[in-house]
C-alpha cells in the first residue's frame, strides 16, 4: 500500500470521522497550525486535504467576511460533511497534485495531516507552490512519533489477529510515513519554499476508555481490509489493543496518550 492509498482509494465513513476523531485528534492541532501563519482579515486561505473542514473553519474565523477560504479534498464523502456547515467556504473535490485552482491565488496555505498520504508528495508541494502568491505563508503538519502507545497498541493487535492481511498495519505505518523532520524540510525546499522552520508539538489524546479509542479509530479511518467498526473480526483486535493500553487509563478521566506532530512553516518567494 502506497503512502497515499488509504485516503485516496478507501471509502471513509466521514460522519464517524467528524464525530469521533476530529474533536480528539485534529481540532486541537488545527488551532495551533493556523496560529503559525496568523491569517489576517481579508486574506485568502487554502486548506489542502481539508477533510471535514476543521482547519478551514478555524481559518475562516480569522479572515472574516472580507476574506475567503477554500477547502480541497480528494474525498467527496468528506466534503459532503464539510458542506453541512454554515461558513461561507468554497469546497473543491480534487487531488492535491491537480487542484485546478488559479495561479498565485492564496495568501496562506495550510495542510494538516495530509502530506504523508499523498501518492506524489513533490507534485503536491509543487501544486501548492503554484497556487500561493509571492510572499504567501504556508504551514503543514504531520504526525512524527510512530512509537506513540495509542497507535502502537492498535498496530500490534492488528498484526496479531489479522496477520493474513498486511493492509491494516501498512496503513498505520503510513500515518507516520513522514516523521523525519529532515525529509519534510527537504521536500519543502525542493518545491521552492524558503525560510522553512519546523517545530514539534505534543498533546494528549483523550477518550473515555481504550475500547472507545480503538473502536473510534477503526470505525472512522480508511483502514483497508476491515468491514466496519462492528465487524466480528475486530472484537479480538479491540480487546487486545485495549489490554495493551490499560496502563494509560484512569478511572476518573479515561484513556490519555501522547501524540506528537511536526509543524513546518515556510514562505513562497
Amino acid at each position: 500500500m502506497g503512502a497515499g492509498s488509504g485516503w485516496q482509494r478507501a471509502h471513509v465513513p466521514a460522519g464517524n470521522y467528524a464525530r469521533d476523531l476530529v474533536p480528539a485528534l485534529f481540532a486541537p492541532w488545527a488551532r495551533h497550525l493556523v496560529a503559525q501563519v496568523r491569517p489576517r482579515t481579508g486574506e485568502s486561505v487554502l486548506d489542502l486535504a481539508c477533510g471535514t473542514g476543521v482547519v478551514a473553519r478555524t481559518a475562516a474565523a480569522q479572515v472574516g467576511p472580507t476574506g475567503s477560504v477554500t477547502g480541497v479534498d480528494v474525498s467527496a464523502d468528506m466534503l459532503d460533511v464539510a458542506r453541512a456547515g454554515e461558513e461561507p467556504i468554497a469546497w473543491v473535490c480534487a487531488p492535491a497534485e491537480r487542484t485546478g485552482l488559479p495561479d498565485r491565488s492564496f495568501d496562506v496555505a495550510l495542510c494538516q495531516q495530509g502530506l504523508q498520504f499523498f501518492p506524489d508528495r513533490p507534485a503536491a508541494l509543487a501544486e501548492l507552490h503554484r497556487v500561493v502568491a509571492a510572499g504567501g505563508r504556508v504551514a503543514l503538519s504531520v504526525w512524527c512519533d510512530p512509537g506513540t502507545p495509542g497507535y502502537t497498541a492498535v498496530r500490534e493487535a492488528l498484526a496479531l489477529h489479522l496477520a493474513e492481511s498486511t493492509g491494516p498495519v501498512a496503513f498505520i505505518d503510513a500515518i507516520f510515513g513522514l516523521a523525519d523532520a529532515g525529509e519534510l524540510r527537504a521536500l519543502l525546499e525542493h518545491a521552492g519554499f524558503t525560510g522553512v522552520r519546523i517545530g514539534r508539538r505534543t498533546d494528549a489524546v483523550r477518550f473515555p476508555s481504550p475500547e472507545a479509542w480503538v473502536r473510534a479509530f477503526l470505525g472512522a479511518a480508511p483502514v483497508p481490509g476491515i468491514g466496519g467498526p462492528a465487524a466480528p473480526e475486530l472484537d479480538p483486535v479491540v480487546a487486545e489493543a485495549a489490554a495493551r493500553l490499560r496502563h494509560l487509563t484512569d478511572r476518573g478521566t479515561g484513556l490519555a496518550f501522547p501524540l506528537s506532530a511536526h509543524t513546518a512553516v515556510a514562505t513562497r518567494p
